[in-house]
């Protein structure tokens, strides 16, 4: 596994871990027959016709696309194992890759720590109002045809929230044990670089400590996901981008009123 820092703005930044040798387990875990099953369902869905089934999937996409951006980040850093936890694998440092010109080394750790714990106790907390809610909805099972969508939701928001406390908890632990290896990305800076450098040839200072400021635009993230190889970066830089952007306006809106 490596991370990626990808910054948005001024002030937020995405993490991205790329899982490098993924190890095949003989016999997969009940959690991921369950995803495999689920994301075959909701691909049969959402490529077939119109109906019941189609709108639920386009429903279900514009709920996906509401999730923060901070918690799709974390759900991607894997479980902590028993094996690392307990000093069953090599001490070997995991790469950190971030564009120089946007974050200096230093920074690099309290960054991540930052994003390993500013959400934690809300996905504890919704997570557990999930589980909550599941058997109050539970009923609705009984309505024919139609699956129990509200109990599914409920079900998966819960696993969700619990996959991003795991990602955090892995990443506390890589951060506590000094296991992570800061380490400038050419193929980061050559997208960011040229930002930077538009933005010192204006009022990179002025804007940046009088407000946050959008550093990628919507065609950025294509861009990001061909220099790294990644291509599920583009979904997660665009995603992060749409929403950063909309907090930025959200927040402008409010200074203007005070």
């Amino acid at each position: 596994m490596r991370l990626f820092l990808i910054p948005i703005s001024t002030r937020r930044t995405l993490v991205y871990a790329q899982r490098l040798n993924k190890i095949t387990h003989a016999e997969p875990s009940y959690a991921d027959k369950a995803s495999a099953k689920a994301a075959n369902v909701w691909f049969q869905w959402e490529t077939g016709k119109a109906g019941w089934q189609r709108w639920i999937t386009d429903a279900g996409n514009k709920l996906f696309n509401r999730i923060p951006h901070e918690e799709w980040s974390l759900k991607s850093i894997p479980p902590l194992s028993a094996r690392r936890r307990d000093g069953g694998v090599d001490k070997q440092k995991i790469e950190v890759l971030y564009p120089p010109s946007v974050i200096e080394e230093k920074n690099v750790s309290s960054i991540l720590q930052r994003l390993s714990t500013e959400r934690n106790q809300i996905h504890r907390t919704r997570m557990i109002w999930s589980i909550v809610g599941m058997p109050i909805v539970a009923p609705f099972a009984i309505v024919p045809v139609i699956p129990n969508i509200p109990f599914f939701y409920l079900l998966y928001r819960a696993f969700s929230h619990w996959k991003a406390l795991s990602g955090a908890k892995h990443l506390e632990f890589l951060l506590s044990r000094n296991l992570l290896a800061p380490t400038p990305a050419t193929s980061l800076e050559s997208v960011y670089r040229p930002i930077m450098l538009r933005m010192e040839s204006g009022k990179k200072e002025s804007c940046k400590l009088a407000h946050e400021v959008m550093l990628l635009r919507k065609g950025h993230a294509q861009e990001i996901a061909s220099v790294t190889g990644i291509p599920a970066l583009a979904t997660e830089c665009e995603r992060a981008y749409k929403q950063v952007e909309e907090h930025i306006k959200e927040d402008l809106k409010k200074k203007k009123l005070e």
